[in-house]
């Protein structure tokens, strides 16, 4: 392959992602019911999904899981208990950890949000296990991109703050 072309094939790439992303934040925006009646946003049902998927989940934990700033993951928790979404616990090992789980309300959103995932998956039916390593690849690298991006304006910020 060319120069050009790869050239080209990286310019049609960054494109995709830009315009995906696009479609991602605005999708984001508009709340959904998740079978409970109520409106709830993507990043509550992904909430709901990542503490139903595991045994003690953690603010912590979650916020490394989901990528976002653990600040972002206790509001939301704040306001998910408040709707009777999920409950806290105390640990018995260690007093000032709290572990979430969820509530009948809250299983019944995470499945009602599942559905909506497996159709996600659905689309990815057909392409070999080569062709998503190689897609999953680039997407570790956009997350790079993204997280090196996050970082230079941290540092901006900071920097401009200090003046």
């Amino acid at each position: 392959m060319s120069k050009d072309s790869i050239g080209q094939l990286q310019e049609e790439a960054a494109a995709a992602f830009s315009r995906l992303l696009n479609k991602i934040l605005w999708g984001r925006k508009y709340p959904r019911d998740y079978g409970t009646g109520e409106l709830l946003h993507m990043a509550e049902a992904q909430l709901l999904d990542h503490i139903g998927s595991q045994r003690n989940a953690t603010t912590t934990a979650l916020a490394q899981q989901l990528g976002v700033s653990k600040a972002a993951i206790s509001t939301l928790v704040t306001k998910l208990e408040a709707r009777g979404y999920i409950s806290k616990t105390v640990s018995t090992v260690h007093g000032k950890i709290k572990h979430l789980t969820l509530t009948g309300q809250g299983r019944k959103a995470r499945k009602n949000f599942r559905t909506h995932h497996a159709r996600l998956q659905g689309y990815l039916v057909g392409i070999t296990p080569a062709e998503l390593r190689g897609h999953l690849n680039m997407l570790l690298r956009m997350e790079r991109f993204i997280d090196d991006h996050h970082e230079q304006l941290k540092r901006t910020l900071q920097l401009k703050r200090s003046i």
